[in-house]
């Protein structure tokens, strides 16, 4: 099981109080089509009356009903309807765990190269970046691999800023390769 930090618990507690902030701002008939519960509906349009502490304390509480259920639908909707920039930081923040699960696992795979007695190989591995080239097909392991190696080693935050960015480049190819 995953360890999440209690950093990343509220990066993602405040997404989806923006998320809860943009159904806020819907008309009637828009929250009306919202692929969610009637309650949910009924909280959304009672919430935009409110006023200060009490809308807030509103939106936290419908930003925890919306953490228990899938929220994929919901951007999926506002994305249609608003343009959304909520699915892209969503998509901003996967990259950004994947480059620290990497850098991680490299650094792990130093440590043991070094309780060994053996330098690190280049061509270490993780089983992360077996399940990453499935979902971005553009990756170059290769590249990905001597950057976090290279972080590992010298700890220069450029090189976790390469490895972010062959991230993101994979991932942006396989965008527009999906787009029409």
């Amino acid at each position: 099981m995953e360890q999440i930090s209690r950093s990343e618990k509220k990066r993602r507690a405040k997404s989806f109080e923006q998320l809860t902030l943009e159904l806020i701002k819907l008309r009637g008939a828009e929250i009306s089509a919202l692929p969610v519960d009637d309650f949910l509906k009924k909280d959304i349009r009672d919430t935009a009356a409110l006023k200060a502490g009490a809308r807030k304390r509103q939106i936290k509480y419908i930003s925890k009903q919306l953490r228990a259920i899938d929220s994929a639908p919901l951007l999926t909707f506002l994305t249609e309807r608003k343009g959304s920039r909520l699915q892209q930081t969503q998509a901003f923040h996967r990259l950004e765990h994947w480059r620290d699960e990497i850098i991680s696992a490299a650094i792990q795979a130093r440590q043991d190269a070094q309780q060994e007695g053996v330098p690190i190989d280049e061509n270490w591995s993780v089983r992360l970046l077996d399940g990453l080239e499935e979902e971005l097909p553009g990756l170059d392991r290769q590249a990905v691999n001597k950057a976090a190696i290279r972080y590992v080693v010298n700890r220069k935050p450029s090189h976790q800023r390469e490895v972010f960015r062959l991230l993101k480049a994979a991932f942006d190819s396989r965008k527009y390769a999906d787009a029409p």
